[in-house]
C-alpha cells in the first residue's frame, strides 16, 4: 500500500510524533493511507459507518492507518477517526496533510495516535500545545473521562 512521506523528498523537515510529542526517529510505514473524501458523505451519516465497517472487516490486518486533512479548515479527517475509533479499529492512526501545532490537542480527543508535521529546523512542539487543560468537559475517543484526569 502507500508509503508515508520520506522528508528528505520535502523542502520542510517532516517529523513524526506520537501523540505525548516525541519524537519517533524511524519512518515506518503505513498499511494504508485513506482521504476522507472516500468516506463521508453529505447526504447520510449511516452510509459513512457502514462504509467504515465494511472497511475494516476487508482489512483486519492493518495496524496503521494515515488519514489525511487535506487543509486546516477541513474537519472530515477528524470526524473519520471518530467513527473508526467507534467501530473498533484499534490499531494506529496517523494525522497527515495540513497540520499544525494548534490541531495537534484535538487530534488526540478524536483518537488519532500520531501527527505528522512540517517544522522548521529551530521550531520545537510546546508542551502546552499537546496537554492545554488539566480536565476534559466531556470524554474523548482518546480515552479521557469527563471531568476527570486524562
Amino acid at each position: 500500500m502507500n508509503k508515508m512521506t520520506d522528508p528528505t523528498q520535502n523542502p520542510q523537515d517532516l517529523f513524526i510524533c506520537d501523540l505525548s510529542g516525541s519524537l519517533i526517529q524511524k519512518l515506518t510505514d503505513c498499511d494504508a493511507v485513506i482521504d476522507p473524501a472516500a468516506f463521508i458523505s453529505s447526504d447520510d451519516s449511516t452510509d459513512t459507518i457502514k462504509k467504515i465497517h465494511h472497511w475494516i472487516e476487508k482489512h483486519p490486518s492493518v495496524h496503521a492507518l494515515e488519514i489525511r486533512i487535506p487543509k486546516f479548515t477541513d474537519g472530515r479527517g477528524f470526524s473519520l477517526a471518530a467513527r473508526f475509533r467507534e467501530a473498533g479499529f484499534k490499531g494506529e492512526l496517523h494525522a497527515s496533510g495540513d497540520i499544525t501545532q494548534d490541531l495537534i490537542f484535538l487530534l488526540r480527543r478524536v483518537g488519532f495516535t500520531h501527527f505528522h508535521l512540517s517544522l522548521k529546523a529551530n521550531e520545537k512542539i510546546n508542551s502546552a500545545v499537546l496537554t492545554p487543560f488539566a480536565a476534559h468537559y466531556q470524554a474523548g475517543q482518546d480515552g479521557s473521562a469527563a471531568g476527570g484526569s486524562h
